[in-house]
């Protein structure tokens, strides 16, 4: 597909049968060209009497609109100016629309389409809807007046769509694969558009389009190799199908094994974001009310094409405008502490290659420093998620936050343009006497995202100099990890290790991913920090292992749920109670969060529930997030009083549990001394309101009874935000 990339486009689509993918998925992408001023409203549609649910992407004003219904029907189109210069219809934005409330199949709304513009007409010059479902692809283009032409996408090609007619070759009477207007070609005979004696073989894209000496190429090409939803995200991405006017970048990848609603994820990608900042949504994703100007889908359609002026003075909080106008992006959540903003364009055709890589910051852990009176950041830093350059970065305030000293690179990577093997997910810690210390995921010879040994580096003087890297050694393996011993497990610690193991020794949940394709959740506690033992020294005992792991199959659910990732626990935050006991809160892959005590300082854990409000309560939702719980008096301090971060939402349709990250919630909650839920919550509003994006590996210290919760937004700013109960 490299000959693609070389044209500059206007608008720019792709449809791959299931034969061509790499996971037998049928695979629409698109992206959506605007010029000037624009605006994307999404919406959930409800199902009426004349009407099927789904999903609308709405660009006011304009025809260039994206769908998909409750049926896994998805369409997009491209302007494709036709020759036709006299002839017009009754019909072109009702066209789309009719489709999205009726189709049951993606050859049903070809059929749609050609019923209107066969009787009514086309009111436009030319467009090419592009419709898909979990079955294959069809490409529909049509004409100014009534004529039409629509072709399937072979199971194993690829087809490639610009701002012209692509279809060439007609066979109507092919009707498994071709339908049309049937004077198609006696009407381009008509208007000298196509003579058999000057042409040859009829060619409806030479015939029809505006600029026949444009046309080039065939219809659709089996790939050299079968594709993933990846390539198509880069593709769209790429600065050669991409421009400044891009309004919205959309794949849709269907499941032929699922329903739609559970088989269908679309991928979504706004102004200025790269491939890694698309985010997963399905049929039935609850919108949120920042990402569209009117309540109602009714009252949006109605005032479509009659409300179009001012939109940025009418809706300034609207969420579209931090992607179209990146400058206003770092206010969206609120903050009090600026740790760190990217040097690098988030736009990743911009960057420059030779510089550090910045534009990915997360796993931010901040810890305080009493011997000299600093706070030290440590966070994972690179390109984007899983790229070449991840690296592990240091930073240190003196003056409780308010101004921190440039990153210094710890481990890892600085540039994509000098790639060194990965290291990522570091725990930093402090012993008692001041010596601190930074451990990481090392990645080696074996390319894979997570799978690494353990290394680490110590400061004597605040992070000044470091000493050589170490491995620390892992005292076994465990059943999850691979046979192969030259091959390291695959491991991640989100929350730093805090001193809640026994007699204050650090301790943090791990997730470790088994051979066996699950995820689980094991505690690790440093036995020696505060002997300020080398790297090579250093002792960590590990518990609840092996079976004794958390197992999401064997909780008890509300809702019957298996996503196709299967049933994952991962990522313990922990805090502790007032009556000497442990908290861990985990995310998974089962729609909620779960919780589970340890009434001996983390060595054993209770079974792990869902996680209420209350006893006998509501379930908390959470798509598969991290899920922070903090005591607000200090990560340590077992006052009895937290808070929580959870998004409250899930689709149990979802074939995924992988969901749209978009606002998150604060939930306070309170020890209730003999309740079977040791903590009981109460919503206290919006954190973040952000549409997407909110995943938030995060860290909190208390200084001077002031609380701060240090996160990353998007995983690209860094903020400092003080919390009080």
């Amino acid at each position: 597909m490299s000959h693609f990339l070389l044209l500059t486009v206007l608008s720019f689509g792709i449809l791959a049968g299931p034969k061509a993918t790499t996971d037998g998925y049928v695979y629409l992408g698109h992206n959506e060209d605007i010029p000037g001023d624009k605006m994307l409203n999404i919406y959930n549609v409800p199902a009426a009497p004349d009407r099927l649910a789904g999903l609308w992407f709405e660009f006011p004003g304009q025809i260039g609109d994206s769908y998909i219904n409750e049926y896994g029907v998805c369409l997009v189109s491209n302007h494709t100016p036709s020759r036709e210069n006299k002839a017009r219809g009754k019909f072109d934005y009702e066209i789309q629309t009719k489709v999205f409330n009726q189709a049951r199949s993606a050859r049903e709304a070809v059929e749609i389409i050609g019923a209107m513009v066969g009787r009514h007409g086309y009111k436009g010059n030319g467009r090419s809807y592009l419709i898909a479902d979990s079955k294959g692809g069809w490409v529909c283009s049509v004409v100014g007046g009534k004529r039409w032409v629509a072709q399937r996408v072979p199971d194993d090609e690829i087809m490639v769509i610009r701002d012209c007619f692509n279809i060439r070759k007609v066979d109507l009477s092919d009707t498994e694969n071709f339908l049309g207007s049937k004077d198609l070609i006696r009407y381009a005979k008509r208007k000298g558009w196509y003579s058999p004696a000057r042409d040859g073989a009829f060619d409806f894209s030479k015939a029809y389009s505006a600029t026949p000496s444009s046309v080039e190429g065939s219809f659709s090409n089996k790939p050299e190799k079968k594709i993933h939803r990846r390539d198509v995200s880069k593709l769209l991405t790429e600065p050669s199908t991409r421009t400044d006017d891009t309004a919205l970048t959309t794949v849709f990848t269907m499941n032929p094994a699922y329903p739609p609603e559970r088989g269908t994820v679309i991928w979504v990608g706004f102004p200025n974001q790269d491939t890694a900042g698309q985010s997963q949504w399905t049929i039935f994703t609850k919108v949120p009310e920042s990402c569209h100007r009117y309540p109602d889908p009714d009252m949006a359609l109605a005032r479509h094409f009659s409300d179009t002026k001012d939109f940025r003075e009418r809706w300034p909080e609207h969420f579209y405008w931090h992607y179209l106008y990146p400058e206003t992006n770092i206010d969206v959540v609120p903050h009090d502490f600026l740790v760190y903003v990217p040097k690098q364009p988030r736009d990743e055709s911009k960057r420059d290659l030779s510089k550090t890589g910045d534009t990915f910051n997360d796993h931010f852990h901040v810890l305080e420093d009493n011997v000299r009176g600093l706070l030290h950041a440590f966070w994972t830093q690179g390109s984007f998620e899983a790229a070449n350059d991840e690296h592990v970065v240091h930073a240190s305030s003196a003056d409780g936050g308010k101004t921190w000293t440039d990153p210094v690179l710890i481990a890892g990577s600085a540039t994509l343009a000098d790639p060194k093997p990965v290291a990522a997910w570091q725990q930093p810690m402090i012993s008692r006497s001041g010596r601190l210390y930074c451990l990481w995921n090392q990645e080696t010879t074996v390319k894979k995202h997570l799978c690494g040994i353990m290394c680490g580096r110590y400061s004597d003087d605040g992070g000044k100099t470091w000493s050589d890297p170490e491995i620390v050694p892992f005292p076994k393996r465990f059943a999850a990890d691979p046979e192969d011993p030259s091959i390291p497990p695959t491991w991640c610690m989100w929350q730093r290790p805090l001193r809640l193991g026994k007699d204050g020794r650090y301790l943090a949940g791990c997730s470790r991913y088994g051979t066996d394709g699950k995820s689980r959740v094991e505690f690790w506690r440093y036995e020696n920090i505060d002997e300020d033992p080398d790297i090579k020294d250093i002792q960590i005992s590990f518990f609840n292992t092996d079976g004794d792991s958390f197992d999401a199959s064997k909780v008890v659910r509300d809702e019957d749920y298996l996503p196709r990732e299967g049933l994952n626990v991962e990522e313990a935050c922990v805090t502790g109670l007032p009556d000497g006991r442990l908290f861990a809160v985990m995310r998974t892959s089962i729609g909620h969060p779960i919780w589970s005590v340890s009434s001996d300082d983390g060595e054993t854990w209770s079974r792990p529930e869902i996680l209420r409000m209350k006893d006998g309560g509501e379930a908390i939702l959470q798509p598969c997030s991290p899920c922070p719980i903090y005591d607000y008096k200090g990560p340590e301090a077992r006052s009895g009083k937290y808070f929580l971060l959870v998004h409250n939402t899930f689709d149990f349709n979802g074939l995924t549990s992988y969901q749209n990250r978009g606002p998150l919630y604060k939930l306070d909650g309170e020890f209730v001394r003999g309740a079977h839920q040791p903590i009981w919550f109460t919503d206290k509003g919006i954190f973040s309101p952000r549409d997407t994006g909110n995943s938030f590996y995060t860290s909190y210290t208390a200084q001077n009874g002031k609380g701060v919760l240090w996160f990353g937004d998007q995983k690209f700013y860094l903020f400092g935000r003080i919390l009080e109960k």
